[in-house]
């Protein structure tokens, strides 16, 4: 029997709708289609998920509200992190208006376009007024798009904010980069606010532009180096477990990166396995103002 999970990360859209979406791309055969509650449900139920939260995946601010309307009256749908820029003018009286939802903890910032981490201004009234919120927020850091030098700065210029870098924080295939490895070490020593999404596992070996599938491997051999990495930079008391579905089918089975998560887990006992799969999304994922 599946022990219980909590997915982090899943996306919902409606490619058929009149407006149509902005992202996936049409160009993207696997993704362009109708993902909807439904869907994954089943999935959910047939692996032992007992609650999800879902992450906007568009730009277009009446697009959280869209997601909100779709799961409403669905408590299996624990939370939602919607898509606002920050810095942006209206971004104070945007966080107002969702967070009337009490399903609405945070955001996923800096993922679209420039400009990305500049802690100017603008963008720190907005850090600072998620934290006084009590909500969280969602980065990318892969490659070039919020390099960890800016990640760094991030978490120290807003210490109560929590924070968390989304798909293994660009974890690239089989052999940790040095660089990445001393990053992650250097964020976890200095950013007790920040934590790492344990999700997406087959971006590792993404080839392409991302429209195509590509395969990736199932052997927990090609992944538990960069694993090891994070477990011991943050822990288990800062990884977050989540799936990226159904981004994640580009890549390998949706039940396939379950258990590869389940057997890296499995030596480390039931309580660091409850923590990582379901017990740390309940504490990241909620409205929690700091002291």
């Amino acid at each position: 029997m599946s022990q219980p999970i909590i997915d982090t990360h899943i996306h919902f859209y409606q490619a058929t709708r009149p407006s149509g979406v902005p992202w996936p791309s049409v160009d993207n055969t696997t993704l362009h289609r109708d993902v909807l509650p439904s869907e994954y449900k089943q999935l959910a139920a047939q692996n032992g998920i007992v609650s999800a939260g879902v992450v906007e995946a568009s730009p277009l601010i009446e697009d959280n509200q869209w997601v909100l309307d779709l799961v409403r009256g669905d408590d299996f749908f624990r939370f939602f992190v919607g898509s606002l820029e920050i810095g942006a003018s209206d971004f104070s009286a945007q966080l107002a208006r969702f967070a009337s939802d009490r399903r609405f903890i945070g955001i996923r910032g800096y993922l679209w376009s420039p400009p990305a981490i500049t802690l100017d201004t603008t963008q720190m009234a907005s850090l600072n007024e998620l934290a006084q919120r009590g909500m969280t927020l969602d980065i990318i850091s892969r490659g070039s798009m919020n390099p960890k030098p800016l990640v760094e700065a991030l978490c120290t210029a807003v210490p109560r904010l929590r924070i968390i870098i989304d798909h293994l924080a660009g974890a690239q295939g089989q052999t940790p980069a040095p660089d990445w490895e001393r990053s992650m070490h250097r964020l976890a020593d200095r950013c007790p606010n920040l934590y790492v999404k344990f999700s997406s596992f087959y971006d590792m070996y993404q080839v392409g532009d991302g429209n195509s599938p590509w395969v990736a491997p199932l052997g927990l051999a090609s992944y538990k180096p960069h694993f090891d990495v994070l477990m011991r930079a943050y822990g288990p008391d800062r990884l977050v477990w989540g799936s990226n579905w159904p981004v994640s089918i580009m890549g390998g089975g949706f039940a396939e990166q379950i258990q590869i998560a389940e057997q890296y887990l499995a030596p480390f006992g039931q309580e660091i396995r409850d923590k990582v799969m379901f017990r740390n999304a309940m504490t990241f994922y909620r409205r929690m103002p700091p002291a």
